[in-house]
């Protein structure tokens, strides 16, 4: 028997017993698929880095969308993309995200909106599958749009000019709110008492009223849709912030911002954060952090638990919250 013979033979009886007769029937076992791209999001007018810097930039970046959800990372896929110029490796502006929940995918459209990632770049984000919509937007020549037609807004200081030098102060009685003038010698003068409003059938508040620490804003409720902020000489409404269930409003001290609590624990919105200046939503948050309310309480005693307070710095930068054994910002 030649030499190979024989290695073939001492090969083969080593491995017998390990060959199955039986046929092989395999059964794939194939990640699940995914229908849709709710968990995917498109993040816009990002720096444009060089080569040399996108590491650095993707760090950054990771940060700061981590910071809302956990990421849908594999083996081949950070959940963070953000694509390259193929021939100098300078960054081009996007980036593309997905999340492991549609949640928080959600989200992040929300709060990365208008987020001012540096002092010239503002971030914008959108669903994935709204951006897979500019595909179907058929090319032309490109017609500019008619401006709007300006409105000149309230100056809402304008009680600073009264040549009387008074003050003033809203009283709410019954279903009535009125706006008076004091100089603290004369009985109050009447400035406004939602006589517009009544005219038309509506009413400009149902509940509460606030004015703003600068006295630029006057707040009033209606719970069952939201808030109203008037402002200027004639009292016009400047916006509406929906917030169904409304009781508590809180400006921040810039009165560049303006929080609403509906006090509904079982709200996981119950607390709403509005830009003053457009009127979006910016941030949402339910009214106890997690794990705030001890497991071991009773019902009744859990009723007794106030919401910890929020906390706005002097600049409106920042806003501060105490949660368990923390103080998020």
């Amino acid at each position: 028997m030649a030499p190979n013979d024989v290695d073939l033979a001492e090969e083969s009886a080593d491995l017998d017993g390990y060959f199955s007769d039986a046929p092989l029937d395999p059964e794939p076992n194939y990640p699940v698929l995914r229908e849709t791209f709710d968990t995917a999001v498109v993040l816009t007018n990002l720096p444009k880095a060089p080569a040399a810097k996108a590491e650095k930039l993707t760090k950054v970046v990771s940060r700061l969308v981590s910071k809302i959800g956990p990421l849908a990372i594999t083996e081949n896929f950070a959940g963070l993309q953000i694509p390259t110029d193929p021939t100098t490796g300078d960054t081009l502006g996007f980036a593309f995200i997905e999340y492991v929940s549609a949640v928080d995918a959600a989200q992040a459209v929300k709060s990365l909106a208008d987020y001012a990632f540096d002092k010239n770049h503002k971030l914008t984000a959108i669903p994935y599958i709204q951006a897979l919509d500019l595909e179907q937007i058929e090319e032309g020549e490109f017609t500019e749009p008619e401006p709007a037609p300006f409105k000149e807004k309230a100056d809402t200081s304008s009680w600073l000019q009264d040549p009387s030098q008074r003050d003033q102060f809203v009283v709410r009685h019954a279903k009535e709110t009125v706006v008076n003038w004091s100089d603290g010698r004369h009985p109050p003068i009447v400035d406004y008492d939602g006589a517009r409003e009544k005219e038309a059938g509506v009413a400009w508040c149902d509940y509460y009223v606030q004015w703003s620490p600068h006295g630029n804003y006057l707040v009033t409720m209606i719970p069952s849709k939201g808030i109203i902020l008037w402002g200027g000489k004639n009292y016009e409404k400047i916006a509406r912030y929906p917030c169904p269930g409304v009781d508590v409003v809180l400006f921040s001290p810039c009165e560049r911002f303006i929080l609403t609590n509906n006090n509904d624990a079982q709200d996981p919105e119950g607390i709403k954060i509005f830009s003053v200046q457009t009127g979006k939503l910016l941030r949402t948050f339910p009214i106890f952090p997690k794990d705030f309310i001890p497991e071991n309480l009773s019902p009744a005693e859990k009723q007794h638990i106030r919401p910890p307070p929020f906390q706005w710095s002097h600049d409106d930068k920042y806003l501060a919250r105490m949660g368990k054994d923390l103080i998020s910002i």
